[in-house]
Parts: structure tokens; C-alpha cells; sequence
């Protein structure tokens, strides 16, 4: 049985400090840990010159350290209440796989990426790609946990291949994709003026949405409903997850407290690009049992796995796409374009591929209801989401 990959994102990290102009960009840090074994991927977006590690001992009331030097690099990206500053940088606990924390800051010349070890661990530096780095950290004891992704395996994720699946990289091999119809059962999501309820609409447009996709594209599809039942929003990435999925799209309808608002919009999994993000993200995230938010969760733990730069692609290619054919075919003065935002959505956390949210149109609106009730729209919007998956697909698969 293949044992679960426990993935920990560190998105786009901020450090306060000026950028150098010319230096190569720290973009994003993804921690994979494994049973006294773990892998630290640091993306950058360019080639780094003489990298180099090393690793101390503890000594006293110190702990054992492993260090990564990057010349000639900084980080960027968004400094969020998820990281703990420190002086000279920025800090993620871990506290998984041997490893107890992550932390990054300047040096003089470039950047430095401190790992701090719950364990004595082997440091090996290995090349990924012409943009890639991944410190190994692993027990002289332990052997290698096969269930961490390798070199090879990091190098196709990120290209656009899923982790597990190997076979994806192969030319000809069909995507294998999850659609999911939002809410469903007892969890009937927004209704709209007239009794429109969005867990109805949300899974004719998913099941349009899979047919295309087969049909059109040769895609694997799979459903994390076909009926109208309830399905934990863990259990939906998990399906995809265990799928070894190359793409996770999750169908929905907007809704707001006002009928003024309308349009369409897509997201991706990240903090929250606005104030009307929140709000969606805490209307989608709602199903979740328990008291625990769980986008505060998410953001101070970091239990976030999947790539947030290719979702994004994903997304702005899905919501660019729906734009054009609606707007052709319904008229542009019809149709809005709220563009693609980033939000922390529940469903999305646990995916381990590129994950979307795509908000076809507002059912609190009372014309975009009966718009979304006709086949007619509902057609066109399935056969550009499909439009969208297929310019993705053929700018990021091998």
C-alpha cells in the first residue's frame, strides 16, 4: 500500500530587505517530509551560481542545523500573518519529518535557508531542473522513504505533471482530471430568487464540463458526484489526491448579500486578494464541521500542498476563456468579467495538483439565475472551461 505524502508549502516568501536588481528570485519553498526522511524544494526563476550546504551538529542547548547558501538571490512575494518574523527574514515551523522549523534571511551577497533539525539529519544538495534545488535531509540510520518524489518526479510537477503519477509524463498520456460539483445532499449551497439551488446547477455544469473533457481533450475524468449527495470537501481532494490527478477543477455559483453584484470569476488556492474573496471563501468554506476556522488553519499551519504559481496559470486560462466565448456568444454588455482572485478554500487545501474554483455567475442575481438555469449557458460555460483546461494543458504538459 503506498504510503500518504505529507507536503507543506511555504508560499512565496517575503524577507525585508531591498531587492538586488539582477538577482535571481527564492520564489517558493515546498517541504516534503517522510519518516526520518525529508526533501526541501527551493523554486527560484533562474539558475544559481555555486550553490552550497552544509550541516552542524547540536551542540548544547543548540540544535542540529542544516543550511543552504544561495549568491546572488533574494526572496519575494507576500510577507502574511501564516509567517513568524525574525530579524533578517522570516520563519515557518514544520515540526514533521525531523525537521522543527524553516527559516529564510539575508547574508551578505545573496540569501541563506536555515533549516532547523529535531534530529540529526544528512544534508545533500541536488539540482532540479535549470531552476530548482532540493536539500535532502535523511537519518544515516534510516533508508530513503519512497513515498517522498525524487528529482525526476519534481522536475515534470513543475512542469504541470501530478507527483505520483509518473506515467503523465509520457507523451500521449491522457490527463487525468477531477471535476467537482460544489456542495450537493443536504448542503444545497446558494439559492437563488426563484428556488434555484447551486449544488443542481453546479452538477449538470460539472457533468458537461467531464463529457467535454473526454470527449474533446482524451482526458481521464473523474466526479466527486454524480448525484445529488453530500461529499465532505476533505473527501473531494482526497479523491483527487488519490487518483494521482494532474488537475482539480471545483464547480460553483456565486452568490452575495446584495442582488446588485454579478459576474464570473475563477480561483486559485492562496491568502485572500481581496475583501470579496473572503467573503466567498467563507461561504464556500461553510460545510466544514467543527469550530476551527479553517482558513485561519490552513494559513498558521501551512498544510497546504500543490503549486500556487500553476494554479494560477490554470485559473487565468479557464476565466479568460469563459469570458470570450460568453461574451461572443450572449454579447459582451451580458457578460462581466470579475476576473481570477486568490482565496483560501477548503477544498482546495488538500488537493496535491494544480486546484481551481471556478464561480460560474451570481445566483443571488435574479437575470444571472435564469441565465445559469438554461442549457444554453450552461453549454457554452462548460465548453470554455474545457477551452481553458486544454490551453493550460498544452502550455505545461511535455
Amino acid at each position: 500500500m503506498r504510503r500518504s505524502l505529507a507536503i507543506l508549502v511555504l508560499f512565496a516568501i517575503l524577507v525585508p530587505w531591498p531587492r538586488t536588481a539582477g538577482a535571481v528570485v527564492l520564489e517558493q519553498v515546498l517541504v516534503f517530509v517522510g519518516h526520518h526522511h525529508a526533501r526541501v524544494l527551493l523554486v527560484l526563476d533562474g539558475a544559481v551560481e555555486d550553490p552550497r550546504t552544509s550541516s552542524a551538529p547540536g551542540v548544547g542547548r543548540a540544535p542540529p542545523r542544516a543550511r543552504v547558501l544561495l549568491p546572488g538571490t533574494t526572496a519575494s512575494g507576500t510577507l502574511t500573518s501564516a509567517y513568524r518574523p525574525i530579524p533578517g527574514g522570516v520563519e515557518m515551523p514544520v515540526d514533521q519529518g525531523g525537521i522543527a522549523a524553516l527559516a529564510i534571511g539575508e547574508v551578505s551577497g545573496g540569501s541563506e535557508v536555515v533549516v532547523t533539525l529535531a534530529e540529526p539529519l544528512a544534508a545533500t544538495l541536488l539540482k532540479v531542473g535549470r531552476r530548482a534545488l532540493l536539500l535532502d535531509l535523511r537519518s544515516p540510520q534510516a533508508s530513503p522513504d519512497p513515498s517522498l518524489p525524487g528529482p525526476d518526479v519534481l522536475a515534470r510537477f513543475l512542469n504541470g505533471v501530478g507527483f505520483v503519477r509518473d506515467e503523465a509524463a509520457l507523451p500521449g498520456s491522457r490527463p487525468r482530471i477531477v471535476v467537482d460539483a460544489g456542495h450537493g445532499g443536504e448542503d444545497t449551497g446558494a439559492v437563488g430568487p426563484t428556488g434555484t439551488r447551486e449544488s443542481d446547477v453546479a452538477l449538470g455544469l460539472a457533468k458537461r464540463v467531464a463529457d467535454e473533457l473526454e470527449h474533446r481533450l482524451g482526458a481521464e475524468v473523474f466526479l466527486t458526484r454524480d448525484a445529488d449527495r453530500f461529499v465532505s470537501l476533505q473527501d473531494r481532494a482526497a479523491l483527487a489526491n488519490g487518483q494521482d490527478a494532474d488537475l482539480f477543477l471545483s464547480i460553483h455559483l456565486n452568490a452575495a448579500p446584495t442582488p446588485a453584484l454579478w459576474g464570473v470569476e475563477t480561483y486559485y488556492l492562496d491568502v485572500a486578494s481581496d475583501a470579496d474573496a473572503a467573503r466567498v471563501a467563507r461561504r464556500e468554506n461553510a460545510s466544514v464541521s467543527g469550530p476551527e476556522d479553517p482558513t485561519s488553519a490552513v494559513v498558521s499551519q501551512l498544510r497546504v500542498s500543490g503549486t500556487s504559481a500553476l494554479s494560477r496559470r490554470l485559473a487565468h486560462e479557464v476565466q479568460e476563456a469563459v469570458i470570450r466565448r460568453l461574451s461572443t456568444v450572449f454579447g459582451p454588455d451580458q457578460i462581466r468579467d470579475l476576473g481570477v482572485k486568490s482565496a483560501m478554500f477548503h477544498v482546495l487545501v488538500a488537493a496535491r495538483m494544480p486546484a481551481i474554483l471556478f464561480e460560474a455567475s451570481f445566483l443571488s442575481h435574479p437575470e444571472e439565475e435564469l441565465r445559469l438555469r438554461t442549457p444554453a449557458f450552461q453549454r457554452e460555460t462548460a465548453d470554455a472551461v474545457v477551452e481553458g483546461v486544454g490551453r493550460y494543458l498544452e502550455a505545461v504538459r511535455p
